[in-house]
């Protein structure tokens, strides 16, 4: 017993080193170039502030005066050009479309990612942006996996008329939980709470107030969820506790098959058909 103490105790500080170095890297920015904007839209470069000046970098595409507008939000350590595949899809149906780099992502500005505690300024922050560029127009957020609960934490300051939510977590908690299991097995899981106390120390804010389940009710709009039959990182158990507590009207499309991937490349002809018909049955009056 003496011995398991005192290797225990040996073990201890050492695992925590690894715990803090894990928690640098897992929050370490994603800035990069994206480089030059596609030639078969009519893209426009812009930039904002969001509350705390930082800089958010974005593209604009303005689409028809009749039809509404759409922001786009990329996942965890992507940028605006893994979103382009939908600007597209909305853009030959009229849509106006904004799409940005999160903070900390791609060409915005940041030092570190927060899992949706700053994102959500970001989201806010373009939302207003839209309102103003596109007067009059409805908007909808179309968010995937990071991008999604950013929509959904940002909603108490700024709110869109409809949300697409694509593989969302429940919580930060729950999220951190899966990835480890992923990684270590069953045993995994028991050490988010030592990887999570970590979020207060170096971010600022506790893991718990990061519960996309506890918020999607301030959406007070629309909401499709589209979760993955086979994802084990966002499960299709975190997907239906999100759907069952956001408020109607709301719609649940389980895509078969598919893991925490990009549903659009995944399946774009039902991608296609599922969200514009959600779209157009939920904006359909082209002005707010």
């Amino acid at each position: 017993m003496r011995k398991t103490i005192t290797a225990a105790l040996i073990l201890l500080p050492a695992i925590v080193l690894v715990l803090l170095a894990a928690g640098r890297v897992a929050t370490a920015p994603a800035n990069e170039p994206v480089g030059p904007a596609p030639d078969d839209l009519p893209i426009r470069a812009v930039e904002f502030s969001d509350s705390d000046a930082r800089v958010i970098s974005g593209w604009t595409i303005t689409g028809t005066e009749q039809k509404p507008a759409v922001l786009l939000v990329h996942g965890i350590r992507s940028n605006r050009r893994s979103m382009l595949g939908r600007a597209r899809l909305l853009f030959e149906s009229g849509y106006s479309v904004l799409m940005i780099d999160l903070q900390a992502h791609g060409e915005s500005a940041g030092d570190r990612l927060t899992f949706g505690y700053r994102e959500a300024d970001s989201v806010s922050a373009a939302t207003r942006y839209a309102r103003n560029l596109w007067p009059g127009k409805k908007l909808a957020i179309i968010g995937t996996s990071l991008g999604g609960a950013s929509a959904i934490f940002a909603a108490n300051r700024q709110r869109a008329d409809a949300y697409v939510l694509e593989a969302v977590y429940s919580s930060l908690r729950d999220a951190t939980e899966n990835r480890l299991r992923i990684r270590l097995g069953p045993a995994g899981a028991a050490l988010a709470p030592l990887l999570l106390w970590q979020t207060s120390l170096q971010l600022g804010f506790h893991a718990d107030d990061l519960s996309a389940v506890d918020r999607i009710g301030d959406l007070k709009a629309p909401v499709l969820v589209i979760a993955g039959e086979k994802d084990d990182r966002t499960t299709l158990a975190d997907s239906q506790a999100l759907f069952s507590r956001a408020v109607e009207p709301k719609a649940l499309w389980v895509v078969p098959n598919a893991r925490h991937q990009d549903f659009h490349r995944f399946d774009e002809t039902e991608y296609g058909k599922r969200v514009l018909l959600f779209l157009d049955r939920h904006l359909k009056q082209g002005s707010r």
